[in-house]
Order: C-alpha cells, then structure tokens, then sequence
C-alpha cells in the first residue's frame, strides 16, 4: 500500500479535517495546515535542532575518520560527491513506492549527508536553518520528494558550472539547497514523530562497523 503523509497516531485524514471544520474548499489547505502544525508542536519528538551544533562535529569527526577517501578531496570533488548522493537519495525515493522504512532511510541519508555538505562549506546549521515553516507543505511526503529531486538538480547544475568556470554562484546554490535539504529531512520527521537524532546515530554507526578498526578507535 502505498505510503500515506497522514500516518497513524495524532493525526486525522485530510476528508475528515475539512468535514469537521465547516471549511469551504478554499480554506481547507488553511485548516488541514492549522492543525498538522499543531499536532507537529506537541507531538514530543526530539527537538533536532537544539543538538545540531553537536551533530555537526559528530559528522565532522565521522568523515574525517570513517570517510578519508572524501574527506582528503578538494572541496569541489567533495561536493560534487555530495551532489551525486542527493541524486541517489532521489532516485531511491522513487523507486521506494511509499515503503515507510525506505523513506525513512532516505531521509536519514538526507539529513547525514546534507551536514556533511554544510561542514565542507563551513556553515553553522543551527544558523542557516529557517524558522519551523507555517506551510503543511513542508511536512508532506510528495513536498519532500520534489524538493529533494530539484535540490539535487540545483547541486549537479552548479558543480557541473564550476568545471566550466562559468560565471555562476556556485557556493550560494550549493549552500542554499544543503540547507534546504537538512530542514525538509527535519520537519518531514518532525510530522512523523520520528527521532531523527536517534536514527542518524544509528544510521553512522552501522558506517563505522564497516571498518576494520573500528573497535580500536
């Protein structure tokens, strides 16, 4: 079955948001937004964004150990690295056919390797990131989907510039859709009550097991 953005628990389906609420069918985004966000804000999922500086180093830390093939490029291979995982994530976004623990996983991915990009270009995050969205859109699987498949075309288009030393702003647009990228990965696991920093841990761990010295380290 296919993966529905309104998960059980708090919420309610979209058909019965609009019935109860009296909403004409103008204002029913209106409401249907109204109360996911109210939901969102009391649904006690761990707040991501008060750790980030620490996540941050973690990344940090975990590339320069566990990824030294990457860490050791010059940013603009690093980039165009990150670049190719973003297409990646897309594409296994859409093969996934709503399959909740592929999405999971993708988000996940997302949210690891948009730090890893942040990290590379010296952005603080818990800075760069924007106020929680007033949009539902912001917490929709399909929202998620596009933004990510646009984000990473952004990406791609500005790394393949920089090889042709084109006039372009290159830092921006990557800068820009990194960020982008780790605040969708939060609020889309925000409306799924999921604890992203729990599941990055984990997701890094099992990259460190990988590694021959890995209990020595």
């Amino acid at each position: 079955m296919p993966y529905d953005v309104w998960p059980e628990g708090p919420y309610i389906g979209r058909d019965e948001v609009w019935q109860g609420s009296g909403a004409t069918p103008e204002s029913e985004n209106e409401v249907i937004s109204s109360m996911v966000l109210a939901v969102i804000s009391t649904s006690g999922t761990s707040d991501i964004r008060g750790v980030l500086p620490q996540l941050q180093l973690e990344q940090f830390q975990h590339d320069e150990l566990y990824h030294r093939e990457i860490a050791r490029l010059p940013v603009q291979r690093r980039l165009t690295h990150m670049a190719l995982h973003f297409a990646k994530y897309a594409g296994n976004l859409a093969e996934s056919a709503g399959d909740l623990e592929r999405v999971q996983r993708v988000v996940t991915d997302v949210f690891v390797i948009g730090t890893s990009c942040a990290n590379a270009l010296n952005v603080r995050l818990a800075e760069a990131l924007p106020d929680r969205p007033t949009s539902v859109e912001a917490y929709d699987l399909a929202s998620f989907a596009s933004a990510l498949t646009i984000n990473a075309g952004r990406m791609a288009a500005a790394c393949e510039k920089l090889d042709h030393l084109e006039d372009f702003p290159f830092r921006t647009v990557i800068r820009e859709a990194a960020v982008e990228l780790v605040d969708r990965a939060i609020c889309f696991s925000d409306a799924q009550a999921w604890d992203l920093e729990r599941l990055v841990r984990e997701r890094l761990a099992g990259v460190k097991q990988k590694m021959i010295f890995h209990d020595r380290l």
